[in-house]
């Protein structure tokens, strides 16, 4: 067998990266970041301790990958922007929030670890800031379909709408598919777009 080339050896460094990023995330979400030891994260990924620090320098630095990668993933299961061209404001809305509800359903973890997070955003600020910058730019762009809508005042309702949204996330991963997802979803779609 001939040794391997250096783009081989480039993308085994990063599938091994990513699969570290994923072992990481489901340990963060399902002990707690503070509870899971680099040991745990090496022991799930199958690699030596040691080495698990060519890849990322701190738990912290690989607690704001697990973050970045997971919050990208989720982005990608939004609509694309071309879907939205031309549609009337409110079946805007009615497509972003049924992509939010879809996102939360398939997301699981990514939504426990974001709400264990948030209680204890203020002892880990690299990761207050990347959760700050996904959450004003969310904000804003509700803001801007409330605005399209002709809210009064949008900003307002997107911040409510944003913990409206938070609340049912945390009830979801409380209750599990015991909670009336479905419903919430139709309730706070009809309850923002009246019929005409």
């Amino acid at each position: 067998m001939s040794p391997r080339t250096e783009q081989q050896l480039a993308e085994l460094k990063t599938q091994r990266r990513e699969q570290i990023i994923k072992e990481s995330l489901y340990l963060f979400a399902n002990k707690g970041y503070f509870n899971t030891s680099i040991s745990d994260i090496a022991k799930k990924s199958k690699i030596a301790k040691g080495l698990l620090y060519n890849y990322f320098v701190s738990k912290e630095a690989l607690l704001n990958e697990v973050i970045a990668f997971s919050l990208k993933e989720a982005a990608e299961m939004n609509i694309p922007e071309h879907e939205l061209k031309g549609l009337a404001p409110d079946l805007i809305f009615k497509k972003v929030i049924e992509g939010y509800f879809e996102m939360m359903k398939e997301k699981k973890e990514l939504w426990r670890l974001i709400t264990s997070l948030a209680i204890h955003v203020s002892s880990i600020p690299s990761v207050h800031e990347t959760i700050s910058l996904v959450y004003e730019g969310l904000i804003s762009d509700l803001e801007g379909l409330f605005v399209m809508i002709g809210y009064e005042n949008p900003k307002n309702e997107a911040i409510k709408l944003g913990a409206l949204m938070d609340g049912i996330g945390i009830q979801y991963l409380i209750f599990g598919d015991d909670y009336p997802l479905e419903q919430i979803k139709e309730n706070i779609i009809s309850s923002y777009i009246k019929p005409k």
